[in-house]
């Protein structure tokens, strides 16, 4: 019979023996990635649940670091769509003030915001529609166009959520010098637009959902988390 200090010596060269066996990498070299297999599984970066955390993260990043570094969040946030026409909202807002490396850049920018200014406007974005009516009525804008202008100022006036989440009444020369600038014609098909218009959202992204032990169909690999995105979950 081992005394029973050998025996704890046993066991404790056996529980080192692994270490032993396998040198230390050198200081400053790459980690060395476990088999995937071996990997812990993750949710993947992005996913419906999400979207208010990512908003958050993209709206702190836009207060610290500006709209350029906000963009790309904002971006992933306004393609889940429905029910996030804010962060549409925001994204033009930035679009509208980010300059491009280049003039076309620049010009992209501005195509783009006005796509996801029209996208949360017709989502029933109040700060959106309002932003529409103001920029297209505005004759020294590139969006100039007096009939949208109308059709938009008509329809905020009618959201019901324009005095919680939009910037209060329009000015007040605004909808009577629209009319007075169109043609009869333009101001009934304005009106008509108005009076029909209903809500219409992008369609909401749906999260791929898999059994458990499972990867989603189409879900190749570990989902990894993308640097800069990944904390705000």
């Amino acid at each position: 019979m081992k005394a029973p200090w050998v025996a704890l010596a046993l066991a404790a060269l056996a529980a080192v023996r692994p270490a032993l066996a396998q040198p230390a990498p050198p200081p400053g070299a790459p980690p060395i990635d476990p088999a995937e297999s071996e990997r812990p599984a993750e949710e993947p970066a992005v996913h419906q649940d999400g979207a208010g955390r990512l908003t958050a993260f993209a709206r702190r990043t836009r207060e610290e670091k500006g709209c350029a570094a906000a963009a790309p969040a904002f971006r992933v946030v306004a393609a889940m769509g429905e029910g996030n026409d804010a962060a549409q909202h925001e994204l033009a807002e930035c679009l509208l003030e980010m300059q491009g490396a280049t003039p076309t850049e620049t010009a992209l920018f501005r195509e783009e915001a006005r796509f996801w200014l029209t996208r949360a406007a017709y989502a029933g974005n109040a700060r959106a529609q309002r932003r529409l009516v103001l920029d297209m009525a505005a004759p020294a804008n590139a969006m100039h166009d007096p009939k949208a202008a109308l059709q938009w100022a008509l329809v905020y006036e009618k959201n019901p959520t324009a005095d919680l989440y939009g910037y209060k009444e329009l000015p007040k020369t605004l909808v009577p010098g629209l009319r007075a600038a169109l043609a009869p014609e333009a101001v009934a098909e304005a009106e008509a637009f108005a009076a029909r218009f209903t809500p219409l959202a992008l369609a909401k992204y749906e999260a791929p959902t898999a059994e458990k032990g499972k990867r989603p169909k189409g879900v190749r690999g570990e989902a990894r988390r993308r640097p800069g995105i990944a904390g705000a979950f």
